[in-house]
């Protein structure tokens, strides 16, 4: 998530177990084939198991370290490792090598990439104990999860953050289903920025998206500057908003769900 309006108790759910093929020594042997125009959805309870074998001083950069060490509560601190080694074992089993050796950088804007992964995209977010990562084939992807939450002000934040569009279909809801729209377009503009690579230089109220949570996500306005993104809505965990969006129509979205814990036995840095 590009802006943090996080910080409240988060909702469970209960993530299948994924088992991968291993060569018996290092990484998994090949990925889940992915076709033209098809998605990879991963999303990883980072929580799961809590106490099972910690792998990530070796998969992750100083870098990364440094910047887990400056965050306050133990909990943050692992959660956020394990989603980098979470995302270079996800990566690894496209790149077909190990993940220990996964390279990850950004461009210029700060849009993440990974070298080894040549005609695969990828993207990646975090909420709480959840870590969401897309892959493609070819094109461009960006993913945003975030928690719905009862009594968020929403309409505070939709006031500094949308378009006079979106608050005007925000104003119309009836309270029950305030939170349900707010959070489906924040997770939509998030995952758009994402796919565009803008970073923080694209305002998010400098483009409109279904805020209407019975209709489905869409970009409904953006300034010409700016590709045109399909946006899809992902099942995700009890009690968060996921949003998918692609620079071309949206295929079929193959959605992986499990414990940090599978992951992590599915093949050794």
């Amino acid at each position: 998530m590009r802006r943090t309006i996080a910080g409240h108790g988060r909702s469970g759910c209960n993530p299948m177990s994924l088992a991968f093929q291993t060569d018996g020594a290092r990484a998994p042997v090949a990925a889940p084939a992915l076709a033209a125009g098809e998605v990879h959805a991963w999303i990883i309870d980072l929580e799961l198991a809590a106490g099972t074998l910690e792998d990530t001083e070796l998969l992750t950069s100083l870098w990364e370290r440094e910047r887990a060490a400056r965050l306050r509560r133990p909990l943050d601190r692992r959660r956020f490792l394990r989603g980098r080694a979470a995302l270079r074992r996800v990566l690894s089993t496209y790149a077909g090598r190990p993940p220990a050796g996964l390279v990850l950088a950004a461009d210029d804007q700060g849009r993440p990439f990974a070298p080894d992964l040549g005609h695969f995209d990828f993207n990646s977010s975090r909420s709480g104990n959840y870590a969401t990562i897309a892959i493609a084939r070819g094109g461009r992807v960006g993913i945003d999860i975030e928690a719905v939450e009862p009594g968020f002000p929403c309409r505070q934040l939709a006031r500094s953050f949308f378009s006079a569009a979106e608050n005007e279909v925000l104003d119309r809801l009836p309270p029950d289903r305030l939170a349900a729209g707010f959070f489906q377009a924040w997770v939509s503009k998030e995952a758009c920025v994402k796919a565009w690579g803008m970073g923080l230089s694209l305002p998010l109220a400098g483009f409109d998206v279904e805020a209407d949570p019975a209709r489905p996500p869409a970009l409904l306005h953006h300034r010409q500057s700016e590709a045109p993104l399909w946006l899809a809505a992902l099942a995700g965990p009890v009690g968060h908003a996921v949003a998918l969006a692609a620079d071309r129509p949206i295929g079929p979205v193959r959605i992986m769900q499990l414990g940090y814990h599978d992951l992590a036995a599915g093949g050794r840095a």
